[in-house]
């Protein structure tokens, strides 16, 4: 068996046994078994992470490469035959090719020793459930001696062969929103007696929606939505309460300030204006990714030759990566993994698939981030 057929089947049995953030128990066994495997020592840090150093021999700096472990609340509908078993939990985002990956490139690194210095892996808890794992990681020591930090994530918008990277914003700050609303309650017949918080809930929904069309300026990449509305106990009753919950993406402090104070008093004044009150509680999550010019620019020019390299308007989807650059120099990118002839299901779509071509392409492409 070729090392690119083993990275392909740590895929699959990874594809098995999906598990939500901070729950990864087996995910975390068959990675330690794996790497004690490579006759590596690998430590646990961050309730079900692990950190493992991999040592040339050979003077040079310390890159951390890090890749996340955590599955989605999703029941699986790719029919694949390596599906999900775990009912009801799925890797929609794949998280398990980058698994699958990371230990590719152990594998590599342990048996070639063909780098300078040290690399750190880290495979890494719960990217998917805010505060994420990457704090975790960095409060108990991950990054201590780290020079440089490297991710990156499969990208199903992309072709086999291609990769994204770029210096400055790459994906965007991911922050929570709930509006409670509070109105009067009563019979179905007599909404005059009432305050309803359907109606107002509706309407400040619609009035968020102008918040990017006309209170941000046009080329500030924003975006605000409203992901559930929650009201109601039968037909014929006003509700007396709603809540509605949503996110918003930003790249920049300035304008997440902004929006987030247009958010509350748009809340606050369509409520009155039906003589009702609302309530809003704003929850930063994901920073931005911010990737460092001097690696993102380095590892662009590695990967010339080995595949297309391009650029793309900054990604609205968040990361926990985030905080490791905020502390390391390093660079994120997205590698192209979508299904021959561009039909890939969008990741967290229970039957989002990742074409396994990319994956040994993954090892390459980190193994050109370490490469001096």
């Amino acid at each position: 068996m070729t090392w690119q057929d083993r990275v392909i089947g740590y895929r699959r049995d990874l594809h098995r046994i999906p598990e939500l953030g901070f729950l990864e128990y087996k995910t975390h066994d068959y990675l330690w078994q794996k790497l004690r495997d490579l006759g590596l020592e690998p430590r646990r840090v961050g309730d079900t992470g692990i950190v493992v150093d991999i040592d040339s021999g050979t003077p040079g700096k310390m890159y951390a490469v890090r890749a996340d472990m955590d599955g989605l609340p999703l029941a699986e509908a790719t029919g694949l035959p390596f599906s999900s078993e775990h009912p009801g939990v799925m890797h929609a985002c794949g998280h398990d090719a980058h698994m699958a990956i990371a230990l590719g490139l152990a594998e590599r690194l342990s048996r070639g020793r063909n780098f300078a210095g040290t690399v750190r892996m880290l495979f890494q808890p719960a990217e998917e459930k805010p505060p994420g794992g990457a704090l975790k990681l960095i409060e108990q020591g991950a990054l201590e001696g780290v020079d440089e930090v490297y991710g990156l994530h499969v990208g199903a918008e992309l072709p086999v062969g291609t990769v994204a990277v770029q210096p400055g914003p790459f994906m965007a700050n991911a922050d929570i929103f709930t509006v409670h609303i509070t109105g009067v309650g009563g019979h179905g017949s007599q909404p005059q007696q009432t305050k309803d918080a359907v109606l107002i809930a509706a309407q400040t929904v619609v009035n968020l929606q102008t918040i990017v069309s006309r209170r941000v300026a046009a080329f500030e990449p924003v975006v605000v939505t409203c992901g559930t509305i929650h009201a109601g106990q039968n037909f014929n009753i006003i509700a007396e309460t709603a809540e509605v919950t949503g996110t918003v993406r930003t790249f920049t402090v300035d304008v997440q300030h902004r929006v987030q104070k247009e958010i509350e008093r748009i809340a606050r004044t369509t409520a009155a204006l039906y003589d009702a009150s609302a309530e809003v509680i704003y929850e930063k999550g994901y920073p931005a990714v911010i990737n460092h010019e001097v690696q993102a620019l380095s590892w662009a020019e590695k990967l010339r030759g080995l595949v297309n390299v391009t650029s793309m308007t900054p990604h609205m989807g968040g990361e926990d990566f985030a905080y490791y650059l905020h502390h390391k120099p390093g660079s994120f990118l997205f590698l192209g993994s979508g299904l021959e002839g561009g039909n890939s299901p969008p990741h967290h779509s229970p039957h989002f698939m990742v074409n396994e071509a990319a994956l040994a392409l993954g090892v390459d492409v980190l193994f050109r981030a370490i490469a001096d």
